[in-house]
């Protein structure tokens, strides 16, 4: 694990050396990488506002022709000044061709090019409108060609309506010509065509022969190019053509910025109601992204303030091209070292050795290098192309804004870092739930910001470039100086990784074991499987009938039922039983829900050290423990006989290692490589926009397979470690132990028959669940428990063992042993159907199916009868038993699943009227009632 703020010391020779390596495909990531993560952010960006991913690539397509249309417009600048400097020399030059001819004839062109301050050269320029695209086209082929999210995916707009092409990740191949043998022809490509066309036409009106064949041969290019690519891919260059369209018929109107200006304020106007109307984003989200949007009804002020700015605050940059490239080369280049080389080096530093030997890079540093050409495109190739576009207006506030941006880069970067706690090699954050900052901190950051910006404004104004460049300039220094430092520390950590890799044959850390089972006391184990679906049990173990041997002795309790179909208020009971259910809780209005919370998961490891001679207690990842998204194991610190521990996600990096052979996933390089910069950005990026570059850790990847695979991962290495993680050789009588695992909460296709993680699934579940991922994890998780309980009868430890499983809550999904009605239309019952089985000490035997009415508040009781006789609650000084059920469960079918807007309250604020309370037969509609609850305010 690595601390956000580990700060390194001091250079190795060879570390620098590696540095600067040549790499490969560098015009690529320096030129094309950058174009591709704008273009991969738009894309996230709409599909989490539009939830359509056909209005996704249309939104990107929107986003791109507006940010090239200044470029355009410098590009039709150009075209328009070779044309007329053209048509002014076309007559001496045809004449000249004419009269003279060989060396005569190169000698008289190239003087009369001379007089007239032209060179052949310069002819380039009426290329620049195609040259812009190929940097473009080439990120948006690179980017949506591979967009895993689009494949088997149909196109349409409006509420699944219309699914004309039903694979926007597959040629379209809508026409079928049966008179030429079944002959399919791809339509897109042809209508993109044509779109072209229509505008070229219009473009070229009145333009000589030569520049038209030019745009006609372009458009035949590019359906040639296209033709076999993917629809969303086509859909992506049609709208560009379109929009081009559009672009050419603003040029003919008479004020088209002011049209523009118009068409983007009722844009805005229609587009922030949708976002609070939508709720596909948070509400906090919703305003900010309001905010930033509503900017648009200010843009003339924003201009007039950038000309009195220029004119009256900056006439020393107008005035000075030296100055104004100056201060724009010395910010970017610092810019780029602290986004491309400090931070990576600072993060990499603080546990060079956990990124040493990542998939097939040996050495950490080529992430730093990585990152380096990186933030080199970004911050000083791409930026500079734009500075020498433009003339000294655009020239001198591309300066100021650098120089600002530098400046607050540096002040976010260090003085603002932020406490996130533990961060993963995938650029994570393990301890917070969030990156949100609190108000008082934004605000703070905020004026520091404007403060810097305005310091830069004080010295350009006051005419002290020579001060304000060369502070810039030091700053920079210390920037290579402070990387050069970490770079050796890297270098010295990598050098004990390799070390350490011959000595060990690679094992650099050693999974030990956490739990300690007794073979002569009894054991008591509660396996705590996260939304675990009972539904899926039977089918699983038909399917491989050896489960059936593997849980000799368990007895499924089929007719079982949750109290809330999320874990904030479904895991409570697992662990605590009945007096911890959401009816319960809010009786309970003298104890805060977190402290409520903390005593379910406290219960059971209590009672056992604590009212039972002779008992050991472990527990790991308690859920929701003191409100934290991940387990606080804060509060099992007064209790010294419990040993708490986390294992989700602890082992995922191990796990990768030793299964690159069998699982092929090189995610954790992959991640690294796509998303290093982004972190370094969220870094030096102001409080208010971090939790919108951190997207949730995800950085806007649209790829979110390798993200989906990770977070299931993360439960099953656990899982897959667990005879390695057991140890027979526990220091007291008899054990208690309490493991809880996410496998099953995060679903992901995998490998039949034993449903293990590959790099491509070549044989396909035979199940009818087969293309339901969860079926997929569930099996996972009940193959892995099956060889761990043979684990446990080889060492002698299966029939001294009580073995209890446990869901919080099941998934929404239809299943065919609820008897369907109106009203479990709206209940939704299947969210509530949790797997619950038991062995017992010294059972056999084959499975049995139970349909004795059960909720997952009966673990503690079936946990402790025998054992503890009258068990009492240690908070309430209450006997534990489930008596309560006799009433039924009250079940809560509100949607409560996130402890933010809980964590200061006594009682759930959940809907009144979604409380129904079911009794016996939990498959019939007619047993579940609905009881409206006092509101709660």
């Amino acid at each position: 694990m690595l601390y956000w703020s580990d700060w390194p010391p001091c250079p190795s020779g060879a570390a620098v050396a590696v540095l600067f390596r040549p790499m490969g495909n560098i015009f690529y990531t320096v030129l094309i990488y950058p174009l591709v993560q704008l273009i991969e952010f738009v894309f996230g960006f709409c599909y989490r506002i539009f939830d359509n991913l056909t209005l996704s690539i249309i939104g990107v397509s929107l986003a791109v022709s507006l940010l090239t249309l200044p470029l355009y417009i410098v590009a039709e600048h150009w075209q328009k000044v070779e044309r007329e400097t053209q048509k002014r020399m076309e007559g001496k030059v045809r004449r000249i061709r004419q009269m003279f001819s060989g060396d005569e004839r190169y000698m008289i062109l190239s003087t009369y090019y001379r007089q007239c301050h032209y060179h052949p050269i310069m002819a380039l320029r009426s290329s620049f409108g195609l040259l812009i695209q190929i940097p473009f086209f080439t990120a948006a082929y690179s980017c949506l060609s591979s967009l895993e999210i689009l494949h088997g995916q149909p196109m349409y707009i409006l509420h699944d309506r219309g699914r004309f092409i039903r694979d926007m990740g597959s040629p379209d191949g809508l026409l079928h010509l049966g008179i030429l043998g079944g002959l399919t022809v791809n339509l897109f490509p042809l209508i993109m065509t044509a779109v072209n066309l229509v505008s070229g036409t219009i473009y070229t009106r009145g333009l000589k022969l030569r520049e038209k064949i030019q745009v006609y041969a372009l458009a035949l290019v590019f359906v040639v190019i296209l033709y076999g690519s993917p629809c969303g891919l086509v859909l992506y260059w049609t709208c560009n053509n379109i929009f081009s369209l559009v672009k050419n018929i603003f040029y003919k109107l008479r004020h088209p910025v002011r049209t523009l200006y118009v068409i983007a304020c009722l844009a805005v106007t229609a587009f922030i109601p949708y976002l609070f109307i939508s709720a596909t984003i948070p509400v906090k989200r919703a305003v900010l992204t309001s905010c930033i949007a509503s900017l648009v009804y200010a843009a003339p002020l924003f201009v007039r303030l950038s000309d009195w700015i220029l004119n009256v605050v900056c006439p020393g940059l107008m005035s000075s091209f030296k100055r104004r490239l100056s201060l724009f080369t010395i910010s970017s280049a610092g810019l780029w070292l602290l986004t491309g080389l400090l931070i990576p080096c600072l993060l990499i530093a603080s546990s060079p050795m956990e990124f040493s030997g990542i998939d097939s890079y040996s050495s950490p540093m080529f992430f730093v290098r990585n990152t380096m050409v990186q933030s080199f495109g970004l911050f000083v190739v791409w930026p500079f192309l734009i500075f020498f576009l433009y003339k000294e207006k655009i020239q001198s506030l591309l300066s100021l804004c650098f120089s600002a941006a530098f400046l607050v880069a540096l002040a976010d970067a260090f003085l603002f870092h932020g406490s996130y706690g533990i961060m993963t090699k995938l650029l994570t954050f393990k301890t917070v739930a969030n990156v949100d900052s609190p108000m008082p901190s934004i605000l703070i950051n905020m004026a520091v910001c404007l403060a810097l910006f305005l310091v830069v404004l004080l010295a350009i104004w006051r005419g002290w470039h020579k001060i304000l460049s060369y502070s810039l300039a030091f700053l920079s220094g210390a920037l290579l100086c402070l990387s050069l430092v970490n770079i050796r520390k890297i270098g010295m950590g990598y050098a004990q990784y390799v070390e350490v890799s011959k000595n060990n044959n690679a094992d650099i850390k050693e999974i030990a074991p956490i739990f300690h089972l007794s073979r002569t006391g009894r054991n008591v184990l509660v396996i705590y499987l996260d939304k675990a679906q009972n539904r899926y049990l039977l089918p699983v173990f038909d399917e491989y009938p050896a489960l059936y041997e593997q849980f000799s002795g368990f007895t499924l309790y089929r007719n079982t039922v949750s109290f809330n179909g999320w874990t904030l208020i479904g895991a409570s009971p697992c662990y605590g039983g009945y007096e911890y259910t959401p009816e319960a809780k809010n009786k309970r209005r003298d104890v805060s829900l977190v402290d409520k919370q903390n005593e379910s998961i406290l219960l059971l490891p209590r009672i056992f050290t604590e009212q039972l001679e002779g008992w050991s207690a472990t527990i790991t990842d308690p859920s929701w423990a003191n409100f934290s998204w991940i387990a606080d194991l804060g509060i099992f610190k007064d209790y010294p006989k419990i040993a708490s521990y986390s294992t989700d996600g602890v082992y995922l990096d191990q796990w990768y290692k030793e299964n690159k052979s069998v699982a092929g996933i090189d995610t954790t390089s992959k991640t690294l490589k796509r998303s290093l910069l982004w972190y370094s950005v969220f870094r030096s990026s102001p409080l208010f926009l971090r939790p919108a570059i951190y997207n949730g850790g995800g950085y806007w990847d649209p790829n979110s397979t390798d993200e989906d695979i990770n977070a299931f991962l993360e439960g099953y290495s656990v899982l897959d470690y667990l005879k390695r993680l057991t140890a027979f050789d526990s220091d007291s009588d008899n054990t208690f132990t309490y493991f809880v695992n996410n496998t099953t909460h995060d679903g992901a296709f995998l490998q039949y028959p034993d449903y293990t993680p590959v790099s491509e699934i070549t044989v396909p579940s035979p199940s009818k669940y087969a293309d339901d991922y969860e079926y997929h994890s569930n099996a996972a998780a009940l193959h892995r428990l099956g060889e761990f309980f043979d684990y446990l009868k080889e060492n002698g430890a299966y029939d001294n063992t009580r073995i209890i499983i446990v869901a919080d809550h099941s998934s929404a999904g239809v299943e065919l042993d609820f008897e369907w009605d109106v009203k479990f239309d709206y209940i939704q019952p299947g969210h509530f159907h949790p797997l619950l089985m038991m062995k017992d000490f010294g059972s056999d035997g084959s499975l049995v199916v139970d349909g004795t009415f059960m909720t997952n508040a009966d673990v503690p009781t079936l946990a402790m009868q025998g054992i503890v006789e009258n068990p009492v609650n240690p908070f309430t000084g209450n006997i534990v038993d489930s008596s309560d059920k006799e009433r039924g469960a009250l079940v809560c079918t509100d949607h409560i699943f996130m402890p933010d807007d809980n964590k200061d309250r006594y009682v759930f604020t959940a809907d009144p009227e979604k409380w129904w309370r079911v009794k016996d037969n939990i498959f019939k509609a007619s047993n579940w009632t609905q009881e409206i609850q006092e509101a709660v305010k």
